[in-house]
């Protein structure tokens, strides 16, 4: 039996016509390519540029600021202008940077009219406190068994405000009171006795008085209990050096801020 051919034939194989680009359309791609090309150098090079100027600036930035610091210094810390908030207080007066720095430090307060009062003078319940904040004295590190009746006048008001201040600096040896037991909380601190006790809390060594021999001014004359004491003050520019030590004068509020002031400056705690 025959086999009948399928009336149907196959189809030719699709002829697959190969793809031209005109001249147009190839110079078209090249440029493409090159404009991508041109793209990613400008962006390198504008990062470039960018990251330059923003060190630049900020290195500019930070010298700014270091022009413009309290002290005229180079710093790379930004020093606000500090106010002064006393108005009894001029720039001129010449504790005025002692007590605007030690205002700001939370070591002296003002009254609330607004006054820091330079002039009145300071008791030694006022002058322990002030000490106290100036050497950053932690309290809660002290006994608490020592921190109350440490001196017969205390033992009247153990919860008075100057309290804690004064038996802080009997237990650390800064001051021992006076021959009856009493610390004299009412009495106006003297500029030998405060600078001795300056002296102890910041660790400044005092020399012994037999070992000086040159009085260091000219109201310190041999036998006289302070001697070291002034020694040392002048030494470390605790006080301002003068030809004398005046050491009974009442201090006021602007000479113990002075003083401590100079006390931080030399053990650099303060710039």
């Amino acid at each position: 039996m025959a086999v009948k051919k399928s009336s149907k034939s196959k189809a030719a194989p699709k002829k697959v016509s190969k793809v031209t680009y005109s001249p147009m359309e190839t110079g078209m791609s090249r440029n493409h390519k090159n404009f991508l090309a041109v793209l990613v150098l400008f962006a390198g090079f504008s990062l470039y540029t960018m990251t330059s100027f923003m060190n630049s600036n900020n290195a500019n930035i930070k010298k700014m600021f270091a022009d413009v610091t309290s002290d005229g210094q180079a710093s790379d810390q930004v020093q606000v202008k500090q106010e002064n908030p006393f108005k009894d207080l001029p720039d001129t007066h010449p504790a005025y940077k002692a007590v605007i720095q030690l205002y700001y430090r939370g070591v002296v307060g003002g009254y609330p009219d607004n006054t820091f009062r330079p002039d009145a003078k300071v008791n030694r319940a006022e002058f322990a406190k002030m000490l106290a904040e100036a050497s950053d004295t932690d309290y809660a590190s002290l006994p608490a068994a020592n921190m109350t009746n440490c001196f017969n006048d205390l033992k009247n008001d153990p919860g008075a405000w100057y309290v804690p201040s004064v038996c802080a600096a009997k237990y650390k040896g800064w001051v021992n009171g006076y021959d009856n037991g009493d610390y004299g909380v009412l009495n106006n601190i003297t500029k030998g006795e405060a600078l001795k006790i300056v002296l102890k809390a910041f660790g400044f060594e005092i020399p012994a008085n037999e070992t000086i021999k040159d009085m260091p001014y000219n109201d310190v004359h041999p036998g006289d209990w302070y001697i070291g004491v002034a020694k040392a003050a002048k030494d470390n520019n605790v006080v301002v050096h003068s030809t004398v030590f005046v050491p009974n004068w009442e201090l006021t509020r602007s000479d113990v801020a002075q003083i401590l002031y100079a006390a931080m400056q030399a053990k650099g705690l303060i710039k």
